[in-house]
């Protein structure tokens, strides 16, 4: 078993309670827009490269 520090506590804490906050379907329109962008920049690679 791992021992944590005061502060890391705090800061496991902050990020659970910030995920607690954020909406599923937040997190769906975040994906969708990261999974265009990856898309798109791999179609360019592809192009550039031929």
């Amino acid at each position: 078993m791992t021992t944590l520090s005061p502060d890391e506590v705090a800061l496991i804490k902050a990020i659970l309670t910030t995920l607690r906050g954020i909406k599923v379907r937040d997190i769906d329109k975040a994906l969708v827009m990261l999974s265009k962008s990856s898309s798109e920049a791999s179609a360019k690679n592809t192009h550039q490269n031929q």
